[in-house]
């Protein structure tokens, strides 16, 4: 789908359009208001009742109103208190030109079939931003707009795939991201009694799939009646059933729960591609080689560039969060890269000691960070010490599983009712493979450090500033007393 921006003639015929809608509603503003003050002269006591504004789906409540009253509107500022009035014909001219822009905006993007190109996520940002005032619908804000669309559509694309498969399965949330298997889940899709979809955003997902596949498929969007979610929504309560389509099947459950099985594996390659290029090969060996080493024993070799992404501050703040640090409190930081962990520990009263790796970073933590317990060295060949400790805060490196063998090792240096609080790739809580079940067995051992569970998500894009998308999640665990 290109974009020719030779389209302006069509952007320029809605924008005159635009111009002649509003135009229209003030010459109905003010005929309606000019009948309404003959008609109150006419009635006894010079009153009127108007009639209230309808409130059914298509109809702007706040729109009826500025439209019925004719009224100056009072407002107050949040800020001062002061209250002010605006004059009803200009604060119905402000709510009428955002309701017509509103619907300008909407109709370009699906013309131009950039609500095809957009991902959910990306759907709900464009219609959140018409909300309240939109931008002013005109040729110029059109150009920029659909225009920067059109220039990141690679980005929105792969950013697209990437959110349409972490919203099917917890268990797929991974830093290699693309391993995807041959079956996904949509839970809760449908209601209880199958005849209608749960939430909107379950039917968005199970376009966006579709969509995805068609698009590796050389093929374009096709209508919604003719998808298969027109298949699924036509049930009508017939379950459990099989709905065949071009790309996958789709398993329709009694619970509402729908199984998706692919049916095209060249194309299932494709996607899981296209899913490692967005996440970036930063995190592992590459596309062919991130699985974790299928053995308990830690790995002996540093990571791929030491698995050096640090925290941010809004990281730490999380992390900090779940360790609830007391002032004085003994925390080893055994990973400390540039100490953005370990300072915000320092922060909070603790008596920080750090463990860092590479010399260079080591160095910068003494001299200029002013930690007075530094050891350059190589955690995992560290023996735990006679003291442990009350608190262990890490950022570990992530390539295959070695943040398992570091928060098992940490674990060790733990003190009995101490707390630990890891930042770990999202697909610790989930491996299968030895290493992963090795670190489960520990999990299990222990009790949760904050609330009720063990395991906490991240924001997506928690680790952008340092060049990736993986996704990730905080472990906060405390040791029972022995």
């Amino acid at each position: 789908m290109g974009y020719d921006l030779a389209q302006r003639a069509q952007i320029d015929e809605i924008t005159a359009g635009r111009s002649q809608a509003i135009d229209c509603w003030m010459e109905a503003y003010d005929s309606f208001h000019s009948l309404t003050q003959k008609a109150a002269k006419l009635c006894v006591g010079g009153a009127i009742s108007l009639p209230a504004p309808t409130n059914d789906r298509y109809a702007d409540a706040a729109l009826s109103c500025a439209f019925l009253s004719g009224a100056d509107h009072v407002f107050r500022e949040r800020e001062t208190g002061q209250t002010g009035a605006v004059p009803g014909r200009d604060y119905f001219h402000r709510h009428i030109t955002a309701a017509v822009d509103r619907r300008c905006w909407r109709h370009l993007l699906e013309t131009l079939g950039f609500d095809q190109l957009l991902d959910r996520q990306a759907r709900e940002e464009f219609y959140s931003g018409l909300q309240d005032i939109p931008p002013v619908f005109t040729s110029e804000n059109c150009t920029a707009t659909f225009g920067h669309i059109w220039e990141n559509r690679r980005t929105l694309y792969l950013r697209g795939i990437a959110n349409t498969f972490m919203a099917l399965d917890r268990r797929f949330r991974s830093h290699d991201g693309f391993k995807i298997g041959s079956r996904l889940i949509i839970e809760r899709a449908l209601n209880d009694g199958l005849t209608w979809w749960s939430a909107y955003n379950r039917r968005d997902t199970l376009r966006d799939v579709e969509r995805v596949f068609r698009e590796l498929d050389g093929l374009g969007p096709c209508p919604e009646h003719q998808s298969i979610i027109s298949q699924v929504t036509g049930l009508r309560g017939q379950a459990p059933c099989v709905i065949k389509g071009d790309y996958f099947r789709v398993r329709v459950f009694g619970n509402g729960n729908l199984h998706l099985w692919f049916e095209r594996k060249d194309l299932l390659q494709e996607v899981n591609k296209l899913l490692a290029e967005y996440y970036g090969e930063v995190i592992g060996d590459g596309y062919n080689s991130t699985k974790a080493a299928d053995a308990p024993e830690y790995h002996l070799t540093p990571a791929k560039d030491f698995g050096a992404f640090n925290s941010s501050a809004e990281v730490a703040g999380e992390v900090m969060r779940y360790a609830e640090i007391r002032a004085g409190e003994r925390v080893l930081e055994p990973s400390a890269g540039t100490g953005v962990l370990a300072k915000a520990a320092r922060d909070a009263g603790a008596l920080v000691s750090c463990i860092e790796l590479q010399p260079g970073l080591a160095h910068e933590l003494r001299v200029l960070h002013r930690f007075e317990d530094v050891r350059q060295a190589d955690f995992l060949a560290m023996p735990p010490p006679a003291k442990l400790f009350d608190r262990i805060v890490m950022n570990p490196p992530f390539d295959r599983g070695r943040d398992c063998d570091h928060v098992r090792h940490a674990y060790q240096f733990l003190k009995p009712g101490g707390v630990l609080v890891a930042v770990m790739s999202a697909r610790a809580e989930f491996g299968e493979d030895r290493r992963h079940k090795a670190l489960h067995d520990l999990v299990d051992r222990s009790k949760p450090a904050y609330g009720w569970r063990k395991w906490h998500d991240l924001p997506p894009g928690s680790f952008a500033h340092a060049g990736t998308q993986v996704n990730t999640v905080i472990l906060a665990i405390k040791k029972p007393m022995q």
